[in-house]
């Protein structure tokens, strides 16, 4: 049996980027009316171009635009063929809409996140609990972790999701003079690396490298 496999990769907003990860990152969600086609691109640049300089722009992406790559059948998605949309590495794939629950049946593994980019206006996922988005959930978890080790790994459970996209937004703030002391965000941010990876060992918080 031939279990080769073909890397593809998604430029998504953040709407659809947390519909992503609420089906645990192993489907792409479904296709609106107005979308008769589903692309997946070929080569990261393609998609971050597109990420960064396009969906970062759009409001109805939440102004970010996120990377993801993943893994298919190669015999599968060899029945669809390249398309070329402007220069030789505009390439991707068109995929009608009625046949995304069967492409999605085909991805092997994880659809992972890859790079994320971001814009002013960008707001992120909201709190479980209340109507804290990425900057305000950053003080509100920095807070917490002064008073309760135990309540600041809970946040990580109820807002795993957000922590993940926000995180390296986090990383591109300024919070010193508002929040933190000189020095003290940087720490922080490597101790909330590290509580990730305690908590979710087999995935990678992107951005956190950068810390190091």
């Amino acid at each position: 049996m031939n279990n080769q496999t073909t890397s593809l990769y998604r430029p998504v907003g953040l709407k659809e980027m947390q519909l992503i990860l609420d089906a645990d990152s192993k489907a792409f969600p479904p296709r609106l009316p107005h979308q008769p086609i589903f692309y997946p691109v070929l080569n990261f640049e393609y998609a971050e171009q597109i990420a960064r300089d396009w969906n970062t722009k759009d409001g109805n992406s939440g102004f970010a635009g996120f990377v993801t790559r993943f893994e298919i059948d190669g015999d599968y998605v060899s029945q669809f063929p390249e398309h070329v949309v402007g220069t030789n590495h505009h390439r991707e794939l068109w995929i009608p809409a009625e046949e995304l629950n069967h492409f999605n049946q085909r991805i092997n593994g994880h659809i992972q996140l890859i790079a994320a980019y971001y814009r002013e206006g960008y707001r992120g996922l909201k709190h479980f609990y209340g109507d804290w988005y990425a900057d305000e959930m950053f003080e509100k978890l920095y807070q917490t972790s002064l008073y309760s080790a135990q309540d600041f790994s809970g946040e990580f459970t109820l807002n795993r999701n957000a922590i993940l996209l926000n995180f390296s937004y986090w990383l591109t703030k300024d919070y010193s003079g508002k929040v933190f002391f000189d020095g003290e965000q940087k720490r922080f941010l490597n101790h909330m690396a590290e509580i990730w990876r305690l908590k979710y060992p087999d995935e990678q918080l992107l951005g956190a490298n950068l810390l190091e």
